[in-house]
Formats: C-alpha cells, structure tokens, sequence
C-alpha cells in the first residue's frame, strides 16, 4: 500500500456528509477519514478503531453507530476510497515516469561520457559545433560572473546576529540555521550551500 502523506479531500462533500455531526463525532470521523487514507484500510476490531479515533471504548461504543453509517459495514468509506484509489494510481503513474525518465538521462549521460565523445573525437564524430573552451579563457571570465556562480566561501559574519541575518537572507529554511550557523561563523560555508533551490 502507497503511503499518501496528503489527504485529498473536498470540503463540500465532508460538509454535506457530516452536517449532522457533534464537534466530537466529527473529529472522530475525521481522525478514521485520516487512518483510512494512510493506510487504506481500517481494521475491525473496536478497540483499535476506538484508539485511532482517541476515545475510551466505553465512548467509541456510543458513537460506533454513527460513524459506521459515514463508512460502512465493512469500515471503507466509498468516496474517500475513490479517490484514494485515483491518487495512488497517479503518484505510481509519476513514479513509474521518473524512473523512466532518470534511466534515459542516465544512459543519455554515459554516452557523453563515452570515449567517442571525448573533445578530440568531435570532428571526427561530425560534432563542429562542439564548444570546448580552455581553462585561461574561464579564469578570465569569473571576474565577470555572478558571484554565487563561483561558489565563494561566504565571508564570517562579526556575530550571530548577522549569521542569522546572511541565512535568512539568502532564504535558508529556519530549520537548518542550527546545523549551518558554526560553519558559517568560521567562515567555512560557501555560498552553493544556502542558495535557493532553482
């Protein structure tokens, strides 16, 4: 079973499913809708279906009635079934298309890397546009390049305010700032590393 970490759920359908419900029920109904949708199943033993609704079993027996009239004698709600079943076959379809597409690039890339493309076979291999430049022709070009394209070590900041300042400003998450913060105050973090993803 495919592991779904987000619900897909429209609004209007819960709504008009659970307007009769207390605040309690639909909690209990949203917490099995969310059981359901991780694991695609529910089990049927009351016990387990009282603690993923989070309820004593004395409490899961009053509402045991009414949530199973939501999904059914056999505990699978049809909608949500559905479109659970939709979403999973899609994120198998993008899988299987990933796959696809990371073999034929690495196989596009180990052909470039073959021998017969080495620069010295380009014209042989009918290739003339092949652009190869020499190092002395890119050193004097990084003067006039970005500076992130150098990938520079980032200069210390004086403090750690101003370390906070630098991640935060070049969009690192808050929840990196912990593990980049001592390099970056020994000015050993380079500017790759807390650059945005494109």
């Amino acid at each position: 079973m495919t592991v779904l970490p987000f619900i897909s759920q429209s609004c209007g359908d819960v709504l008009s499913e659970t307007s009769h419900l207390s605040a309690e029920e639909f909690g209990v109904y949203q917490l099995l809708s969310f059981a359901f949708w991780q694991h695609g199943a529910l089990p049927e033993d009351d016990n387990r279906l009282a603690r993923i609704a989070r309820v004593t079993p004395e409490r899961w027996a009053d509402l045991r009635d009414t949530m199973m009239e939501l999904f059914g004698i056999d505990w699978t709600p049809e909608r949500l079934a559905k479109r659970r079943h939709e979403v999973e076959a899609a994120h198998l379809a993008n899988v299987r298309k990933g796959k696809k597409g990371a073999r034929k690039r690495w196989e596009k890339e180990a052909e470039q890397d073959s021998p017969a493309n080495s620069p010295a076979n380009s014209w042989a291999n009918g290739n003339y546009n092949h652009n190869h430049t020499n190092s002395a022709d890119e050193e004097k070009a990084l003067p006039y390049t970005h500076t992130r394209a150098r990938d520079e070590l980032i200069p210390a900041p004086r403090s750690e305010a101003e370390g906070l300042q630098i991640l935060r400003n070049n969009g690192v998450f808050p929840g990196d700032f912990d593990a980049l913060m001592p390099r970056l105050m020994r000015g050993e973090l380079r500017q790759s590393e807390v650059d945005e993803p494109a």
